[in-house]
């Protein structure tokens, strides 16, 4: 082999190790979840709230409206309301974290976590503004669903704030 043909191959070598070493690889249920489907009038979809309005005046990095999230999004066969708040959490670039295996509780959303304001604070969700009895994790919500997340600063069992 000549020191030319040497030379090419290295240097095509060296490009495609670039290239490979360089590139943002996903999983397709990856891409899917950062790139969700735009919502159609015939699309299935759902409105996701995320409200801190009990506490948002007690911190500075908290919306002053208390409103993190307000919007309709497209709901894919299958999905939990889990399933769903994750996709959009992480699409819209909100950290959020949730313990349990199969019994999925939501820990925090948006730097705001459970017992930040007292022993019975945290994140409880509805659904068309009712508290279901099973996790977030088991119950599929509807198309035309809304789902809203509020953080509580006194549990009353139930929705009320």
């Amino acid at each position: 082999m000549k020191v030319r043909d040497m030379v090419f191959f290295g240097g095509c070598a060296a490009v495609m190790a670039v290239l490979v070493l360089t590139a943002d690889i996903k999983t397709p249920a990856e891409y899917y979840a950062m790139h969700p489907a735009e919502v159609t009038e015939d699309g299935a979809y759902i409105t996701l709230h995320i409200d801190c309005s009990s506490v948002a005046d007690k911190a500075d990095d908290l919306p002053a409206d208390g409103c993190m999230l307000d919007g309709r999004f497209a709901l894919a066969s299958g999905e939990s309301v889990f399933d769903v708040t994750a996709r959009v959490l992480r699409y819209k670039d909100i950290p959020f974290d949730h313990s349990g295996g199969k019994n999925i509780y939501v820990d925090g959303i948006g730097g705001l976590y459970e017992l930040d304001y007292g022993s019975q604070s945290g994140w409880i969700y509805t659904v068309n503004g009712e508290a279901p009895d099973i996790n977030c994790g088991e119950y599929f919500p509807s198309s035309g669903d809304e789902i809203e997340f509020i953080y509580v600063d006194k549990y009353f069992g139930g929705a009320d704030r």
